[in-house]
């Protein structure tokens, strides 16, 4: 990711964060509003399987979010030993929008969840899917904390770059 300032930075990286939450969030939307109005369900003949797939959903979005946290923390800690705050924000900005992406897929396998079932559990899934997503939205405080900046690196970084202009 490349920047000019570290507000620009922050700004690059709440703009990826707001777009890669629209699509779930308009998806969401768009069908509960529809079943609400309209009486649209997806006939599945399998009543068994479907009464599985809420916690099959749940299950995967667990071990995605799990496996995506585990390796984001394990690349953080290559990035903290780098030289240099530019280099460490510009590895950190990719690694928080690869984290990002797969936290925008796993929101967006509610609505397909809710679409398929149109089961309840779904809309607490997504609630909760949005709930882990702004958990670990890209702040100047965690991104300090992720880095361990101190000094003036650190508050560089909470300032947005104000503090030494």
């Amino acid at each position: 990711m490349k920047f000019n300032s570290v507000k620009e930075y922050f700004y690059k990286l709440n703009n990826t964060g707001y777009q890669l939450m629209m699509i779930p969030l308009i998806l969401f939307i768009g069908y509960y509003s529809q079943s609400y109005f309209f009486d649209s369900k997806l006939k599945i003949e399998l009543p068994e399987v479907v009464a599985y797939l809420p916690f099959a959903f749940f299950g995967l979005a667990v071990i995605v979010l799990t496996t995506v946290q585990l390796m984001f923390k394990s690349k953080v800690r290559k990035v903290v030993s780098e030289i240099g705050l530019g280099i460490k924000l510009e590895k950190l900005g990719s690694l928080l929008k690869a984290r990002m992406i797969w936290q925008a897929l796993v929101a967006l396998l509610m609505p397909l969840g809710l679409v398929i079932t149109n089961d309840t559990l779904f809309i607490i899934f997504f609630g909760l899917a949005l709930t882990w997503y702004f958990i670990h939205w890209p702040s100047p405080t965690q991104v300090s904390k992720l880095l361990h900046l101190r000094g003036d690196e650190k508050e560089m970084v909470l300032s947005r770059g104000e503090a030494f202009k």
